[in-house]
């Protein structure tokens, strides 16, 4: 579990970041601050791994605030700012990323999986050799490198597979279960024959009479769970 502090004197701004994190099951937010010098006692007392952390404080600025964390192990660092003037003031202060405000869902989720990856890199965890981190699929004369780590679900279409990531939709010409014996295992779980479903994307799952389950992902897409994997599922969910 990832520890998360807020940092912004917008309430409407932390209001945005924790709806974010909402869905996110591998982080607790620890605490919020509203001024530089509270959010310094509050990242000394709770040591969070995560900082979301707004450029203009009233008194003092985010980079001040970053250069003053007394930390063996400082919090890795997500910059939040209404202006896009000041990136080259974030990397200086080894900032993991920038976002402009207003920034949307699939951008936050983007820096947030970055975000995952340094902190398993800082903590030693490895990373599975054997699962796939990233897709290469071609598109005519242009090859996109998708991150396996923003990858919402994968359902057939036909003779090919359709990977959807955030509004867009990669199409490749593999099969659903060649794919996933790539995919990690924890992370990743078939919920139908023609379907694979990231697990920390689902939001809410509903049985219908003949024991299959109607699925909703956090960006709201809906997809049907079959009754022959719905223990499974419900198992690595957590759920009875």
């Amino acid at each position: 579990m990832m520890r998360a502090v807020i940092v912004d004197d917008v309430d409407l701004a932390r209001e945005r970041v924790r709806l974010y994190l909402a869905d996110e099951t591998d982080i607790a937010i620890v605490g919020e601050a509203g001024n530089g010098a509270d959010a310094l006692r509050l990242i000394a007392a709770t040591t969070p791994d995560l900082l979301f952390l707004d450029v203009g404080l009233p008194d003092m600025d985010g980079f001040a605030l970053a250069r003053r964390i007394d930390a063996k192990t400082p919090p890795v660092i997500i910059y939040l700012t209404a202006h896009d003037d000041r990136a080259l003031d974030a990397f200086e202060v080894s900032a993991l990323d920038y976002l402009t405000k207003p920034f949307d869902r699939e951008r936050f989720r983007q820096s947030l999986n970055r975000a995952r990856a340094l902190i398993a890199l800082k903590s030693g965890a490895k990373p599975a050799a054997d699962y796939l981190t990233l897709l290469a699929i071609k598109d005519k004369d242009r090859t996109d490198v998708v991150a396996v780590s923003d990858v919402d679900y994968i359902d057939v279409a036909g003779h090919y597979l359709c990977v959807h990531v955030g509004k867009r939709v990669h199409l490749i010409r593999a099969s659903l279960s060649e794919l996933e014996e790539r995919l990690d295992p924890a992370l990743f779980a078939r919920v139908h024959r023609s379907a694979i479903v990231r697990l920390d994307r689902i939001k809410s799952l509903a049985t219908r009479r003949n024991g299959d389950c109607d699925l909703v992902l956090a960006d709201g897409s809906k997809l049907v769970m079959s009754r022959s994997y719905s223990d499974a599922v419900r198992a690595r969910l957590g759920r009875t």
